[in-house]
């Protein structure tokens, strides 16, 4: 049994992907959290935080992510021990790419390591998803079903629960644009409607199904065709200004959709590498912000592998 520290990275992610609103997701190359942990005598201990944001993060382990997800694994693993964890933020919170959701797929991450019988995939997804639930307000696994098991990853169901993974086409690239704007997902949750017409659920079902089959056979067209919001960033877009100046710039530069990434303020516009280089996107994204007097953040990167130890 593991005694010494464990250390593993869990990825930032996009979340909703258009008509897929707490059902998509999909793990990104960078960037990640670091979590460590060592077995303690009891309970869950978080003795540091660093990175981006880390003063704004509890050290309380009920009240952070990760170590609310660490203490799930080790109860539904009926561990007799405790961990001490150790947190290295790369994402920065209120982001729009899973900030506590990474921390929280780490944390369950890292405590599955240590159990003699550890938990299935499924397991661990729910386990880390009660974290997200406690820390922003409602159940939704989204973003840290891609960060623990990596690529594409559709929840189809949350009663039973149950979620599949599929491998991302090759060239599937992306730009993230982080303008310095703050949300909070708890609070873009609150603005969402309580109730999707007849028209919009069609909609939604069309392009949702659409955009599966285009991840499954690497069709990239028809993946920017389908990757279409017609309810939750719409009841969104006013919290993140010039949003639609941004999606414009990217879809003018050659992207294949752009979108609001998870509850924001991040913009995300994805892009086939085989054609064209992400810089050219980003660079556009970034001056729609800049020009606007909102300073902005940029880079290119691709999706990637879940939660692994190194």
């Amino acid at each position: 049994m593991e005694d010494g520290w464990i250390k593993v990275i869990a990825p930032a992610t996009l979340s909703n992907l258009g008509p897929g609103f707490d059902v998509f997701g999909m793990a990104l190359a960078e960037p990640f959290d670091t979590v460590m942990a060592r077995r303690v005598d009891g309970g869950i201990v978080i003795s540091s935080i660093e990175g981006p944001g880390a003063e704004g993060i509890p050290l309380d382990a009920e009240l952070n992510s990760a170590g609310i997800a660490a203490a799930k694994v080790l109860e539904r693993g009926n561990a007799d021990f405790g961990l001490e964890l150790r947190i290295v933020k790369g994402i920065r919170p209120c982001s729009g790419i899973g900030s506590s959701g990474a921390s929280a797929a780490g944390g369950a991450f890292v405590a599955n390591q240590f159990l003699e019988d550890p938990l299935t995939d499924q397991q661990l997804v729910l386990c880390a998803a009660h974290a997200e639930e406690v820390t922003s307000g409602g159940l939704h696994a989204d973003n840290v079903a891609p960060s623990l098991l990596g690529g594409f990853t559709v929840i189809r169901s949350y009663q039973p629960f149950e979620v599949v993974r599929i491998e991302p086409p090759n060239d599937l690239s992306v730009v993230v644009a982080m303008p310095d704007v703050m949300v909070s997902t708890s609070e873009a949750r609150k603005v969402l409607p309580a109730e999707v017409g007849v028209k919009d659920l069609v909609f939604h079902v069309g392009h949702a199904s659409s955009l599966v089959l285009a991840m499954a056979t690497g069709d990239l067209e028809l993946l920017g065709r389908s990757v279409k919001d017609a309810v939750f960033e719409p009841a969104r877009r006013h919290l993140v200004p010039f949003l639609g100046e941004a999606e414009d710039a990217a879809m003018s530069h050659g992207a294949l959709a752009s979108f609001l990434g998870g509850s924001g303020p991040c913009v995300i516009a994805l892009f086939d590498r085989s054609r064209m280089r992400g810089e050219t996107i980003a660079e556009a994204m970034g001056e729609a912000f800049v020009s606007n007097g909102v300073s902005c953040e940029t880079w290119v990167t691709g999706w990637g592998q879940g939660c692994r130890r190194i």
